[in-house]
């Protein structure tokens, strides 16, 4: 009996440790998940995101950056801001944005074709003035070229974002970490889903 009861006395300290290295493990992955992390502000990805959200920052893969990309990047006052890649290096890009919903066009470096951007959040919110000029900001109508190294950013509330249309072309190095991933809040934790498409012009 004296056997038994030992055998049980430490199959519960057994027990306890793995609850408390478990425990230990998911308080560490916590921390490190919110330090590594970007908290949304204010409402130019509305409403594939909204103010309060918090994404997984992956600073890991800042180098293989895709069309279509949620990115962290700084403004040239070092002000964060989240958005979403819609040209890449090398693209030629056209702008209409006079109306309900902006035109967006593509040709890709190397390609002779050529596609309109299809983003649903863009529907019925044009705003902005005339676009663009050859360094991608506003003011101008004419077709522009994305420089080698830099990347076009425009956020999904188009009528109401602050973004390459504003303070032009933003180079890689800018960028700070890509944010496919929303930790918080927790009823729609998981990939940020995203909206948009290239389609091609016949």
């Amino acid at each position: 009996m004296l056997f038994s009861y030992e055998r049980g006395t430490a199959a519960v300290r057994i027990l306890g440790i793995a609850a408390l290295i478990g425990f230990f493990v998911l308080a560490v992955g916590a921390v490190a998940a919110l330090a590594f992390s970007v908290q949304v502000n204010g409402t130019s990805m509305h409403p594939t995101l909204v103010h309060g959200d918090r994404l997984q920052a992956q600073f890991w893969n800042r180098s293989s950056i895709e069309r279509f990309d949620l990115v962290e990047t700084r403004t040239p006052d070092e002000v964060a801001i989240v958005k979403r890649v819609i040209g890449l290096p090398g693209d030629m890009l056209t702008v209409e944005s006079t109306g309900l919903v902006p035109v967006v066009t593509v040709r890709p470096e190397g390609k002779t074709a050529v596609y309109r951007v299809e983003n649903p959040r863009w529907d019925d919110q044009p705003g902005g003035g005339a676009c663009c000029t050859v360094d991608g900001t506003e003011g101008g109508t004419s077709e522009f070229v994305v420089p080698e190294g830099e990347y076009w950013l425009v956020g999904d509330n188009w009528g109401a974002s602050e973004d390459s249309r504003v303070y032009g072309f933003f180079a890689a190095d800018a960028i700070k970490a890509k944010l496919n991933f929303r930790i918080l809040p927790l009823d729609r934790f998981g990939t940020v889903p995203n909206p948009a498409s290239l389609v091609a012009i016949p």
